[in-house]
């Protein structure tokens, strides 16, 4: 008997421990009075709590529930008066707000969405823009190169140009100097045989009045 008494009190302290850390709502019942008693005879001692509203539960008996109101009054109210969850006028509330705010974050979302498709078609249309201008610097840079090897060929062909134009130079200086030298030794020759045909005209010029003389000498004798 002992032990069961000791079991009972123990039991008893768990629930009530148990019992205080609960807390419960008002129903939806629009307003309660808590009450000093287990009894609507007995004096409220608080009135006109809204439904929603928390109360800490202190102890449970005989279908009534002794709570704590917000404002701190103490007292007994009917256990169908109240509700372990949230009412369901509450809970509407709270939805319709999720609601209202998961609306207005879908909007803004939307907002953010067509700034985003317009950034993108924007991007798109740099990208386009940019793809043309690196089609167009590629096509100038291979017209710069085309310009470049024909530049190069040209300086190439010019100073093949120049080396030929050096070696006909030196090769008419060359020509030149022969020719000075064949002049020379040609006016040589040339002096040579004006000198030669004057010496010669000279003894002609002697000789043939003397072969005349001789000839009329031996006439004479004969």
């Amino acid at each position: 008997m002992f032990y069961k008494i000791i079991s009972g009190f123990f039991i008893s302290v768990v629930l009530s421990s148990s019992v205080l850390a609960a807390t419960v709502y008002v129903s939806d019942i629009q307003f309660v009075a808590i009450r000093e008693g287990q009894s609507n005879n007995t004096r409220a001692t608080e009135r006109g709590i809204k439904s929603g509203t928390p109360l800490e539960v202190l102890s449970k008996s005989g279908g009534y529930t002794r709570v704590k109101t917000p404002s701190g009054n103490i007292g007994w109210v009917a256990d169908y008066f109240l509700s372990d969850d949230k009412v369901s006028r509450d809970l509407l509330v709270n939805l319709q707000t999720q609601i209202t705010t998961l609306s207005k974050t879908k909007i803004t979302l939307q907002d953010e969405l067509d700034e985003a498709t317009i950034l993108t078609d924007q991007l798109k249309s740099d990208v386009e823009k940019l793809t043309s201008d690196k089609s167009n610097l590629e096509q100038h840079l291979a017209e710069l190169n085309e310009l470049t090897q024909k530049a190069q060929e040209i300086v190439s062909q010019n100073d093949e140009n120049a080396f030929e134009i050096s070696s006909l130079k030196q090769r008419l200086i060359n020509a030149q100097e022969k020719a000075d030298k064949l002049q020379a030794s040609n006016e040589q020759k040339w002096f040579a045989i004006g000198a030669g045909t004057l010496l010669s005209g000279l003894l002609i010029g002697v000789l043939i009045p003397l072969n005349k003389r001789k000839k009329v000498n031996n006439s004479s004798w004969s």
